[in-house]
């Protein structure tokens, strides 16, 4: 018998094909499973954000503010959120951004541009002498954990003028002035506006709230 390897050298190469396939996918798979393991989940919570003209905060004081309620779900640590805002107005199209512990002069004192509204955990007041840098209850500190129950607002209790509409925290949260005393300009920020909101968990990169908010 005369032996013939004419169809050994196709089979080797088609085998060998296919086991460096099988390695190739093994590794795929490998690396995709260590991604997914260290991946950061945002955590999950229903939040509710209002936008409010001349609100109500006592006798012939009314004067434009923002809260975000915490309606249920996971606790959020603030220094974790960004905020972004956008609004539309004559003048075209207004970003405003929030990340990290800011806040405004109201008076001689500081006040956090928004701050947790809950007493038993921090006080009565959220204001901080002028030459102190941050307080626990303010957006982006660390220990400002927003709890289902919760509601982050903006200082409009605190400030002096009841004549005033003026809000420098939410001026500096949407990006443009909301009222001018002066009457000169008109900047759209009224009832029935709308205002568009994204917050974003920063360490997973993941939105927890994106909806359009309208000026009550």
């Amino acid at each position: 018998m005369i032996g013939s390897d004419d169809g050994v050298s196709p089979v080797v190469g088609v085998m060998l094909m296919l086991a460096v396939t099988v390695i190739i996918a093994a590794i795929v798979s490998a690396a995709a499973g260590g991604l997914s393991g260290t991946e950061k989940q945002a955590p999950s919570a229903i939040l509710a954000v209002h936008f409010y003209e001349n609100r109500s905060y006592g006798t012939d004081f009314f004067i434009n503010s923002m809260t975000i309620e915490h309606v249920s779900g996971s606790p959020l640590q603030t220094k974790d959120l960004s905020i972004s805002t956008y609004f539309r107005n004559s003048s075209g199209l207004i970003k405003g951004t929030l990340m990290g512990e800011k806040y405004v002069e109201v008076g001689s004192q500081n006040c956090g541009l928004l701050f947790i509204n809950d007493q038993d955990r921090f006080g009565s007041s959220p204001l901080v002498d002028s030459s102190a840098g941050g307080y626990k209850s303010w957006f982006g500190n660390a220990s400002a954990v927003l709890m289902a129950g919760d509601s982050l607002v903006t200082p409009a209790p605190y400030y002096a003028s009841a004549t005033d509409k003026e809000n420098l925290a939410l001026d500096s949260i949407l990006g443009f002035k909301t009222y001018d005393s002066t009457g000169q300009i008109d900047n759209g920020y009224k009832a029935g506006s709308v205002i568009a909101v994204k917050i974003v968990h920063i360490p997973s990169g993941q939105v927890i709230y994106d909806k359009d908010v309208v000026i009550v």
